[in-house]
């Protein structure tokens, strides 16, 4: 079964965009409704507003996820990421500034951090204080504290549920807005689905997963450290992609793990099996050459909207990036379609490109325009030197710009630098697809 390619929808991504930042003013608007307190100083109102919005903002982190299907096809399950990444900033920033504020409108409001005064609240806003920087620090410098994903990815879902528990007790028992049995039971209602979706992720979706094992049946070694996994599944289930996109993946004996990781296919969608390729550059990539035959995988998806359209491509990719155009050539070559294609492909010398080989033989058999790019070039290249850049694009950069799809995978700077050149070149932004994976 061949799925439809996603699309994008500028009208449907608007209504997620503006559905999120009303849902980020509900708990205010049911706190500021109905019979309210007399109002206190500018100070103390606006740092109780912010404290809300923060609030409001910690749920939806839980329910706006790479993980729900409907949102990452308008926007790409990586931008959806990094959303969920700024987000978390500004709602970690909004919710010091509560405390920050009110302590600057009235010092007797150091009187919660007295553990003399009520010994658990005390307990609990000292914890959501240290919390909110401690998941902060770990975010932003993990891979420099050297903390393993696995273990920031438990401290990351435990200090996120904690924040948000702590944050409604906290605003209840206050009681200064919600002074009625209706108020509270509004903003419950609204954190409810939130709650929901912690337990969906963590229990109910491997659950479902646990049902439906794989099967690693080959493990082969490629160029530049990389490794290719082939798996298959046990059992007669249908499980269909589309070229371009990831699955999740847990290599163990039970999905009820931390160990979860998301890698786009390299095989092609009508091969009839799995191919995941990674360098070994993490924690969990490190282990794939001491994988074996007969292993059992957990997968959950596919998802992501960087997919084959009908357009032909134009594709900057950067070393091991260029995963989801493997799949796209290997879709096209086993579909026999001619469509033009043309592939800037950078890495840092000739012994070093991944899929050197394949690339190759599919250049004989679709209609693909292969330019390599080598960094560091022996004496005898004669193709493109350096890096890419906005000249050598342009001068690849097809006529009837319009016509095609572009497709950009790799470094940060490469990206940025290309999705630039083709705006100043005059494409239309809807033909510019990009996947960054930059998790934490």
């Amino acid at each position: 079964m061949i799925q439809k390619p996603l699309r994008y929808s500028l009208s449907n991504g608007l209504f997620w965009l503006m559905l999120f930042f009303s849902l980020s003013l509900l708990p205010l608007i049911i706190s500021y409704s109905g019979s309210i307190p007399p109002k206190r100083s500018f100070l103390a109102e606006f740092g109780v507003s912010l404290g809300f919005i923060g609030l409001a903002l910690f749920g939806l982190q839980f329910l706006f996820s790479g993980r729900i299907k409907q949102i990452a096809s308008h926007f790409g399950a990586d931008n959806i990421i990094q959303f969920h990444k700024e987000v978390g900033i500004v709602a970690i920033v909004l919710t010091l500034c509560h405390p920050a504020l009110l302590l600057m409108a009235d010092w007797s409001y150091i009187e919660f951090f007295d553990p003399r005064a009520n010994l658990p609240r005390a307990a609990a806003l000292v914890f959501a204080t240290f919390g909110m920087v401690a998941l902060l620090y770990s975010s932003l410098w993990r891979v420099s504290t050297g903390l393993n994903y696995e273990w920031w990815r438990l401290i990351h879902g435990i200090l996120g549920f904690g924040l948000v528990f702590v944050g409604i007790v906290h605003s209840i028992q206050v009681g200064h807005y919600l002074n009625s049995p209706l108020k509270v039971g509004l903003l419950i209602l609204f954190f409810a689905p939130m709650v929901y979706f912690i337990f969906h992720t963590r229990l109910i979706r491997p659950w479902k997963t646990k049902k439906k094992p794989w099967i690693i049946t080959e493990v082969r070694p490629k160029r530049d450290d990389c490794y290719t996994i082939r798996f298959d599944k046990k059992d007669a289930l249908e499980f269909s992609f589309e070229p371009g996109q990831f699955i999740w993946i847990t290599i163990a004996q039970t999905p009820f793990t931390l160990q979860q990781h998301p890698f786009s296919f390299s095989s092609s969608a009508d091969s009839g099996f799995l191919e995941l390729t990674a360098k070994r550059l993490g924690d969990f990539t490190n282990t794939w050459k001491y994988l074996k035959p007969g292993q059992t995988v957990y997968v959950e998806g596919p998802f992501g909207s960087f997919t084959l359209k009908d357009k032909p491509c134009f594709m900057v990719m950067g070393g091991i990036g260029v995963t989801p155009a493997i799949s796209f050539l290997k879709t096209l070559s086993d579909r026999k379609d001619k469509r033009k294609c043309i592939l800037l492909f950078g890495n840092k010398n000739w012994e070093h490109i991944p899929f050197r080989d394949a690339l190759a033989e599919l250049e004989k058999k679709i209609n693909l325009q292969l330019v390599h790019v080598l960094d560091e070039p022996e004496g005898d290249w004669e193709g493109e030197e350096g890096y890419i850049t906005e000249e050598m694009m342009m001068r690849y950069l097809p006529e009837n710009c319009n016509e095609f799809d572009y497709y950009i995978c790799g470094p940060a700077s490469m990206m940025n630098q290309a999705e630039l050149t083709f705006r100043n070149a005059g494409v239309d932004w809807k033909n510019i697809y990009a996947e960054r994976f930059d998790l934490v």
